[in-house]
């Protein structure tokens, strides 16, 4: 007898239908970190610098993506503050800067996570859909005030945990860095030294009115005449103040030209009783100090009683020696 087996046959099938490669999220990085190097600074004017944030993005979605990013700067490590933000000499001193979104320097940058009621260093860029990374510079402007006196030496600051910021989506970009309408955001931080080397150099100026003896019928008698020399110094530097004898000098005698070729005689003094000449011998006959002198050192003339002295303008022309 023939017993007859069936044997069912389980076929499987596998059908993929309209599968192309495969995609991933987009990403951003910062890809150098930012060092504003101020070099050397003075009292006398402010000094700029700028800096970079290398920030890129890798896009592998397959379409085109459009991005807004925004740069947020942390305050300094060694001291708080934000306008203005502080470098250290590691001794005491604290020298004021600041950075800022624009080349115009009229909009700090504030800190993460928004930058509070500052402003941030911002912007938009495409990604195309052919993938690979898309790279730019981000601009970042330093500037150290003038009018600072300061110990002389090196300054710095290191921040820590400043963020980029970005937000991206298809079709157009976000109108934001952080847009609910982004479709991928992100947050990447850096680093950044700021440094700067604060000059011993003294920065002089004479006052905006020269020593002016004014008019006078006769020199009978004795006219006498102040002016001010304007300096500043860092307080640990020592200076000491010279001035010369003139263009028209004659032997150790200042002396003031006319257009007739007659001289008037006069003399300049470090002290208001017109005693103690000032003179361009260092350390003898100079005025001498440390650190700022103030808002000015006067300067006392006086034109001695003299005869036979032709009327007419006289003038000279004294130059003003800072040793330090």
């Amino acid at each position: 007898m023939w017993t007859l087996r069936f044997v069912k046959l389980a076929l499987a099938f596998s059908c993929l239908l309209g599968m192309g490669a495969a995609h991933a999220d987009p990403s951003c990085w910062v890809a150098s970190q930012p060092s504003f190097a101020f070099g050397t600074v003075t009292a006398s004017a402010a000094t700029d610098t700028t800096a970079t944030v290398g920030f890129a993005c890798q896009n592998d979605t397959g379409q085109t993506m459009f991005l807004s990013y925004c740069v947020y700067v942390s305050q300094g490590n060694e001291i708080a503050g934000y306008a203005p933000r502080y470098m250290t000499n590691w001794n005491g001193s604290q020298m004021a800067y600041n950075i800022y979104a624009d080349a115009a320097r009229s909009g700090i940058v504030g800190p993460p996570p928004g930058g509070g009621t500052y402003a941030s260093a911002g912007g938009t860029f495409v990604l195309p859909a052919s993938g690979g990374n898309v790279a730019l510079n981000i601009p970042l402007y330093g500037r150290v005030p003038s009018g600072q006196s300061l110990a002389a030496g090196s300054y710095q600051a290191n921040i820590y945990n400043s963020e980029v910021v970005w937000g991206m989506k298809s079709g157009n970009a976000p109108d934001s860095c952080t847009a609910s309408s982004a479709k991928y955001v992100g947050r990447t931080n850096f680093y950044t030294q700021v440094t700067a080397l604060y000059s011993n150099a003294c920065t002089v100026s004479v006052a905006a009115t020269d020593l002016d003896f004014g008019s006078a019928s006769s020199l009978s008698a004795a006219v006498n005449g102040t002016a001010a020399i304007t300096m500043a110094c860092p307080p640990s530097t020592a200076w000491k103040v010279g001035l010369s004898n003139g263009v028209n000098v004659a032997g150790t005698q200042r002396r003031m030209a006319g257009g007739t070729g007659d001289y008037i005689q006069y003399e300049l003094y470090r002290d208001a009783a017109r005693s103690l000449r000032w003179g361009n011998t260092v350390g003898t006959d100079t005025v001498d100090g440390s650190g700022n002198p103030g808002s000015s050192i006067p300067v006392y003339g006086r034109v001695p009683a003299q005869t036979n002295v032709t009327p007419g303008s006289y003038s000279d022309t004294i130059t003003v020696t800072v040793t330090y």
